[in-house]
């Protein structure tokens, strides 16, 4: 059992170095491509833009998270994780520019529910897309 854990673990670090370089890179650049800028808005207090980084982080982590299981390889990984980035990025897309154009001033001004409908849509959609990508 200690043989297996020895001759695994450089894959487990391999796999979990490469998984968090991707989820600061999608981190920094949802963050940068929101016109709110969460991290300077959670830094003040506000719990909006908390709930809604966290959920739509949560979205991306699940399929991440279930791409790691089955990918081939840590580029297989990779690449499908920037499909759950882009995924992320296009429903924060769809909610500001089709379902509720005000939405990023009202997560500026700490509403909590507008921060709580993008995050709880970002989860839901995170869960679907990792269903779906099984590779």
């Amino acid at each position: 059992m200690l043989g297996y854990f020895i001759a695994a673990l450089p894959h487990f670090l391999a796999y979990f170095a490469s998984a968090m370089a991707l989820a600061a890179a999608f981190l920094f650049l949802y963050s940068r491509f929101t016109p709110h800028r969460e991290f300077e808005l959670i830094r003040q207090g506000n719990s909006a833009a908390a709930i809604q980084l966290t959920g739509t982080f949560i979205g991306f982590a699940i399929p991440v998270a279930v791409v790691i299981g089955h990918s081939a390889s840590i580029p297989d990984m990779l690449l499908w994780g920037a499909v759950a980035a882009v995924v992320q990025l296009g429903v924060f897309v769809i909610i500001s520019r089709l379902l509720f154009r005000a939405i990023s001033d009202k997560i500026t001004e700490g509403c909590a529910a507008s921060g709580q409908f993008v995050g709880g849509i970002g989860i839901g959609v995170g869960i679907l897309q990792a269903a779906c990508m099984v590779p």
